[in-house]
């Protein structure tokens, strides 16, 4: 099917400005949350910062921890689904890909981490969100390997990503490409032949 060049701008402009307006929502919620309190932020309070309705709120978010957190609803395009299929490498390599540009965006790891410190529920939202996305990473693997070690292996890029988490306190405020998480699962291959 070919794509009419003639709408090929217009629906790139209402992407982007998608977009726009689902980061206007989150560093609304973010940064009123941070300045209030979640318990005291209310979407009508982030709708009026946003410049929004609140019926294109919930367009975009389903809560006020949802948007604060600005997590993605559908982190798995159909770009990175299918790089990740079509890939050969190791299934280790070919997760640390994928995983890794899950990872990156603009948003601010150290905002973000001082969310989560502020206002400990919203753990639970980024809890859900995680395991969610790990079942669907888990789905994909399968595709490409065993049951047994998709689930290994994916297991094993999520503890380098929350290792690489953790070290985050050290100084490391970046979020993790594909190498620096190889660089955390080889740290825990050998920690786990007992070097």
């Amino acid at each position: 099917m070919k794509t009419d060049p003639e709408t090929a701008p217009i629906a790139s402009l209402r992407e982007r400005k998608k977009q726009q307006t689902r980061a206007a929502i989150h560093n609304a919620a973010q940064d009123l949350v941070l300045e209030e309190g979640l318990a005291q932020v209310t979407i009508a309070d982030i709708c009026a910062r946003a410049g929004i309705s609140e019926r294109t709120f919930f367009n975009y978010f389903p809560s006020k921890a949802a948007a604060s957190l600005g997590l993605p609803d559908d982190p798995l395009s159909e770009a990175r689904t299918r790089a990740f299929l079509e890939s050969d490498g190791a299934i280790i390599d070919d997760l640390c890909v994928l995983i890794g540009s899950l990872s990156s965006g603009p948003d601010s790891v150290p905002k973000l981490k001082q969310l989560v410190v502020n206002e400990p529920e919203l753990m639970a939202a980024v809890h859900h969100w995680t395991s969610g996305l790990r079942a669907e990473i888990v789905g994909l693997a399968e595709q490409k390997t065993t049951p047994l070690r998709a689930r290994a292996a994916t297991s094993l890029v999520f503890a380098a990503l929350f290792l690489h988490s953790d070290s985050s306190h050290a100084g490391i405020e970046d979020r993790p490409s594909a190498d620096d998480l190889r660089a955390m699962v080889k740290v825990l291959a050998e920690v786990a032949r007992g070097r």
